[in-house]
């Protein structure tokens, strides 16, 4: 039987302190790993994944680690592919549908964290962001959108869980789309998020 309580106790909300961290701690370590994905990602297209890379630590002459380029690339994409998602969905977007689009996010579960829950240096609190509010942030670049909700389902179909990938039709060739969005999503995240709540942008 369902606890009649528990239906409507109100959603809880983070603590000041998580909020704090989040703000200053978590999402600029997130941008620093979706930097990371993009180079990572640069460094497929000059040399190809079959490429030997030697990894070697500073101050060491013996290499700490030899084996191809891909094995070290791949999994600093899927990071930041994942990333990615977080930040989009902490904004408070998320795809429907296949082909995938974006779509707002209509509620929380409860124990989601969102750009909702933070209150700007004048004491607004923030909205969650629309699909048309982030793209028209970039409206010369008409794909980012669907850049977007393409990376979404990578993480949600190809890195969280086996699917039969239907959503993207099998699609193999998806660098334009991760280069787009790892260029777009900290900019994003700087203007709905940093500036909104006004206060400096994190260095990253």
């Amino acid at each position: 039987m369902v606890d009649q309580k528990k239906r409507h106790d109100p959603p809880r909300e983070p603590t000041e302190d998580r909020l704090t961290h989040m703000r200053w701690i978590v999402i600029p370590h997130i941008l620093m790993s979706i930097r990371q994905a993009a180079q990572a990602l640069e460094l497929e297209r000059q040399h190809g994944i079959l490429a030997f890379v030697t990894v070697k630590v500073d101050a060491t002459d013996t290499p700490a680690q030899r084996t191809l380029l891909g094995a070290y690339t791949q999994p600093i994409i899927a990071m930041g592919v994942l990333r990615c998602r977080y930040l989009l969905e902490f904004l408070g977007i998320k795809t429907t549908g296949a082909p995938p689009t974006l779509r707002a996010i209509d509620r929380r579960r409860n124990g989601d964290v969102g750009v909702e829950h933070f209150t700007s240096a004048t004491g607004t609190r923030l909205s969650r962001v629309t699909p048309d509010g982030a793209a028209s942030l970039f409206r010369a670049h008409v794909s980012t959108p669907r850049a977007w909700a393409t990376v979404i389902e990578i993480a949600n179909q190809r890195l969280a869980h086996p699917t039969d990938d239907y959503k993207l039709s099998g699609t193999s060739s998806l660098g334009t789309q991760l280069q787009t969005t790892f260029s777009t999503i900290p900019e994003l995240v700087y203007v709905k998020f940093y500036d909104a709540l006004g206060v400096e942008r994190p260095k990253y």
